[in-house]
């Protein structure tokens, strides 16, 4: 029976496969929960309907996201097992002769394809470093290309960002590094997600304030030395205030996660946690398959309330019911403190939201983990994320609320002092409103055949929305006039481009408005209904 696509999902489909036929990279955001795996599944089976005597290579880094990629695949697609070839010399299969070949970079990368590939789909697309840096992921790029310079790449990914490299798209990255990608061709946000239903909201709070002791532990490579926080995070203080902040703020939830710096540490939380009257455990690198499992089960199933973790449960494990999650792992990182943040947000029965306690300052380094601030490196600015702690209850909230939505506290407004700049980043839109965060132009040819121009504008809420400009009027003279008025109106230029290469090339007079009014039209898809 053939999988019911969610709305989103079929809009990111329908992008996706257009812009592949154009573009020999594609980048695909899609946050944890979105059914990203689904998505890429989705386009193999199509592809393939279409195109039996193509080839696609599936790749990702660890052999957990092989096997889901392979499971999901074959929900979507149940009678393509036949199809399927698995190359992971860690999972015990090294087979690339099927059209269909799952495996991990290691052993792709190490191995000549019998057949060459015509996709390669990379999982968890952030591990992919700049050109220049050159390792496995482009190795089997370059190695792809040279058997077939027609190869098309699709990227997918819950954070499009690197540290110490900045967006992995596009020119905002480390000066003197490049991107594989040129854009972010469609992004389905965290917030759209909360907002339409299909994850559940969050709230955060601040457990103890740890500013002044992470102010002294260096940092290598732009992320905290771990062996230094392994030893703050050990002292008795640090180990009893988890316990502490989960007593006081978490009683009652009974499905919870701690990220822990590293394995002694999580040995020791879920030691501590055991010793107050919790069935905990800790889940690492160092426990046999058997045994991770087994612990991993156990939780699931309700034999342990809460699980320590270092690491290995950030990409490719989910549990809905997991209802809280404790921070002790500080990180400079974006992706991991908003892949951590994934881990909770999924919705389950009984489920009304994701607490969230941060012993870590990581929500005051990177603000909204919808879109948290990425530091570019060698650009000015920057400052810090708007969001700050309520006094009274510890409370995370945006910079800009007056009141605390938990305890009502109330913050004092002082008329003589400026509001910090990044309020703009959490102000709310009007009711019915997304506000717009960036745009892009270009040209492409429509399904029918038609050579037109495609604004692309990522917004919030609504991630991405994509609007045709038959500039040329190759569909429809009223489509010219329609198209040639909505030029006038975004850029107020007295003379619209006549060509589609030539709106590209003014594509910079575009100044769309701060908000925009999304629509739903009847088959589900988002729809551009006015620039307000």
């Amino acid at each position: 029976m053939m999988m019911i696509l969610r709305p989103y999902q079929i809009d990111a489909l329908d992008t996706v496969m257009a812009d592949l036929v154009q573009e020999p990279a594609v980048l695909l955001q899609a946050s944890t929960g979105a059914g990203k795996t689904i998505i890429f599944a989705e386009v193999i089976r199509r592809w393939l309907a279409q195109y039996p005597d193509l080839r696609i290579v599936v790749v990702a880094h660890r052999r957990e996201l092989i096997t889901q990629a392979r499971d999901k695949l074959l929900t979507v697609w149940p009678e393509g097992g036949p199809w399927l070839a698995q190359a992971c010399a860690s999972l015990g299969a090294v087979d690339t002769s099927g059209p269909v070949v799952i495996g991990s970079v290691q052993t792709l990368a190490r191995r000549i394809l019998k057949k060459p590939a015509d996709l390669l789909i990379i999982d968890e697309a952030h591990h992919i470093p700049a050109a220049e840096t050159g390792g496995q992921y482009h190795a089997l790029i370059q190695k792809c290309l040279a058997a077939n310079p027609r190869l098309r790449v699709l990227g997918v990914t819950a954070t499009p960002y690197r540290l110490g490299h900045g967006y992995i798209y596009g020119d905002d990255c480390r000066p003197g590094h490049s991107n594989l990608f040129r854009r972010l061709n469609y992004q389905i946000s965290l917030d759209t997600l909360i907002e339409s239903g299909f994850l559940a909201p969050w709230r955060a709070r601040e457990g103890r304030d740890m500013a002044d002791d992470l102010a002294h532990i260096k940092l290598v490579g732009g992320e905290y030395d771990v062996q230094s926080l392994n030893s703050l995070y050990l002292r008795g203080v640090h180990i009893r205030s988890a316990v502490t902040a989960y007593e006081k703020y978490g009683e009652g939830r009974h499905k919870v996660l701690v990220f822990a710096v590293g394995i002694e540490h999580a040995e020791r939380l879920a030691e501590v946690f055991q010793a107050a009257g919790y069935q905990s455990a800790a889940v690492h690198s160092r426990l046999n398959d058997f045994e991770r499992a087994r612990r991993l089960a156990a939780f699931d199933h309700g034999d342990l309330q809460i699980l320590t973790s270092v690491g290995i449960l950030t990409e490719g494990w989910d549990s809905p019911k997991v209802n809280l999650i404790m921070m002790c792992r500080p990180t400079k990182a974006p992706g991991l403190f908003v892949q951590m943040i994934g881990r909770g947000t999924r919705i389950h029965p009984g489920k009304t939201d994701l607490l969230i306690l941060d012993l870590a300052e990581n929500f005051k380094n990177h603000g909204d983990p919808s879109e948290p601030q990425i530091r570019i490196p060698g650009s000015p600015g920057g400052g810090d994320p708007p969001f700050k702690v309520c006094p009274e209850c510890r409370a995370l909230l945006a910079a800009s609320r007056l009141t605390c939505l938990d305890c009502g506290h109330k913050w004092e407004v002082r008329l003589e002092e400026k509001p910090p700049r990044e309020m703009t980043l959490v102000k709310k839109p009007p009711p019915g409103k997304s506000r717009v965060i960036r745009h892009d132009a270009y040209g492409r040819i429509s399904y029918a055949g038609n050579y037109m121009l495609v604004l692309d504008v990522n917004c919030k809420p609504g991630g991405t929305v994509r609007k045709w400009l038959d500039i040329e009027g190759t569909a429809s003279a009223y489509g010219r006039i329609k198209a040639r008025t909505l030029w006038w109106q975004l850029s107020k230029s007295p003379r619209p481009p006549e060509t589609v290469r030539e709106a590209e090339d003014r594509a910079d007079e575009l100044r769309l408005p701060e908000y925009i009014t999304i629509i739903k039209d009847v088959h589900g898809h988002k729809r551009i209904k006015e620039f307000s």
